[in-house]
This record gives structure tokens, C-alpha cells and sequence, in this order.
């Protein structure tokens, strides 16, 4: 007896397409949470970075009875002066650079020194920054009530912050560092301008997820200005923002912070 042959079938080009439909939909469904949760464990991460950061520094105030100076782009993650300055003036290279991790001791770092924030990749553009305030009037300048007569980066410069006196840096007329809520006044398209404090003695910041393509919109650009002496912190927001896209991730010291940790270290009063 002769077998038949035997049948074979397989999927039609039809059925494959729907298949892959349905494979796509699933993946898109999956990916799109997971790439979200991604995005919320390195913004957790970089919190973290920052809050470490800002221990450290309150920790070198205790020690050695000021702040540092920021890192420059060709310090290796230790803080600079100018050419001719020194702890001894606190005379820093730029009040705004990058967080001097090698002067603090802060782990892990980039190959040139650096502190990466949760979206590390090499680039300049996660690193974190840091800002330190001058505090700086000159002879013939009117001195705030109980302040020197000259006050030269006194948050710097060793002893600085012990000759300046704690009443005159909390004296309501001396700003040190402002942090404002936008640099836009547009009320009604949703930015209202107000101050988160005019007190900070530093500020440290990531540039978020959108770093290596961000800062075109005013509040970004304001965060990275050489030498700024004021910053911007709010919650993320999109391209078509009244002040642009945003997602810098801010954080600031305290100055009464500062003085409690350094009366407790015996460098203040």
C-alpha cells in the first residue's frame, strides 16, 4: 500500500504580519514603563550623588574651615584658584565649575577626576556642577551692618567665614547665592518668578536626563552662566514651557547648616 503524502502547513504572510503586530505592541507596551523606571532610578541616583556632595562639603568646612573652590575643566576633580590664588585668599579660578570630587575625596569619578551624575557616559555634560558664593564689596562700597569694611571671598579663603562674623553673612542686606523659581516673569503662561532663598553658600546641580542636549531654554542657560550668582530650581517641564525645557536636577547648602557644622568643629565662632 502506497502512503499518502503527508501535509505539511505553515503560517501565511498574514498571520506572520499580525504576529509581529502583536509583538511590537507588547514590546512598546513593556519598553515605554521600563524606559520611564530607568529614567526615575538615575534621577534617585543623582539625588543621592548630590546629597553625598553636599555632606562632603560641609565636612571639608569642618575641617578646614571654609568652602572649596570649584573644579575647572582641567583640574582632574580638584578645586581651583586663580593663577595667583590660594586658601590663603580664596581666590577661586571661577565661582562656577564642577564639583572638585578629588579635593573632597568623593568616589566614583571619570577618568579626568570628575563625578558623573546617574546618566553617566564620559561626557563634560554629566558632570556635576558647583557653584560657590563670592560674597565680595569693595573698599568704599557701604558695608552691611556688622560686616567688615572690606569683605573679600570670605566663604573661600581660610578663616574667611570666621573673620566675616556669622552675624554679618546672615544679615538680611548680604546675598550670597539666590535660587529662584524661573527667570521668566509670565505669569500668565504659568512663570512666576520668586526666590527659593538668597542665602545659599553653594549650589550643586546635575543637568538631568536632557544634559548633553538641553540648556536652550532660559532657565537651563541661567544654571550654567559663568559666575552666576543666581539659579534656577522647579519641577521638570517641557520644550513649550513659558522658560523652555527643564529638568536640572537642583540642590543648595544652608548657611545656618554651614555655621552649626563648624561651631561643632570648633571653627566657628
Amino acid at each position: 500500500m502506497r502512503l499518502g503524502a503527508a501535509r505539511y502547513s505553515g503560517f501565511s504572510l498574514v498571520e506572520i504580519a499580525v504576529v509581529l503586530v502583536i509583538i511590537a505592541i507588547l514590546a512598546t507596551a513593556i519598553g515605554v514603563p521600563l524606559a520611564s523606571q530607568l529614567d526615575q532610578q538615575k534621577t534617585k541616583d543623582t539625588e543621592k550623588q548630590l546629597e553625598a556632595v553636599k555632606e562632603a562639603i560641609y565636612g571639608f568646612a569642618m575641617a578646614n574651615g571654609r568652602l572649596p573652590c570649584p573644579a575647572s575643566a582641567t583640574s582632574y576633580g580638584a578645586e581651583a584658584f586663580a593663577g595667583s590664588g590660594s586658601a590663603a585668599d580664596g581666590d577661586c579660578s571661577s565661582t562656577s565649575g564642577w564639583v572638585p570630587a578629588a579635593t573632597l575625596g568623593l568616589t566614583p569619578v571619570d577618568s579626568n577626576g570628575f563625578m558623573q551624575d546617574g546618566w553617566a557616559d564620559g561626557t563634560t555634560a554629566r558632570r556635576l556642577r558647583y557653584a560657590v558664593s563670592k560674597v565680595k564689596y569693595e573698599p568704599g562700597a557701604p558695608a552691611p551692618t556688622g560686616c567688615p569694611a572690606t569683605l573679600t571671598y570670605p566663604l573661600t579663603k581660610t578663616n574667611g567665614i570666621k573673620g566675616a562674623t556669622m552675624g554679618c553673612l546672615s544679615d538680611a542686606a548680604v546675598n550670597l547665592l539666590t535660587v529662584v523659581t524661573t527667570t521668566i516673569n509670565n505669569v500668565p503662561a504659568g512663570c512666576t518668578p520668586s526666590n527659593l532663598t538668597t542665602k545659599a553658600p553653594f549650589v550643586i546641580f546635575s543637568l538631568g536626563k536632557n544634559g548633553t542636549t538641553g540648556g536652550t531654554g532660559a532657565d537651563e542657560a541661567q544654571n550654567v552662566a559663568k559666575d552666576a550668582t543666581t539659579f534656577v530650581s522647579h519641577t521638570p517641564t517641557p520644550s513649550g514651557n513659558c522658560a523652555g525645557e527643564f529638568d536640572d536636577i537642583v540642590t543648595w547648602g544652608s548657611l545656618n547648616t554651614l555655621f552649626a557644622r563648624m561651631v561643632q568643629a570648633g571653627k566657628l565662632p
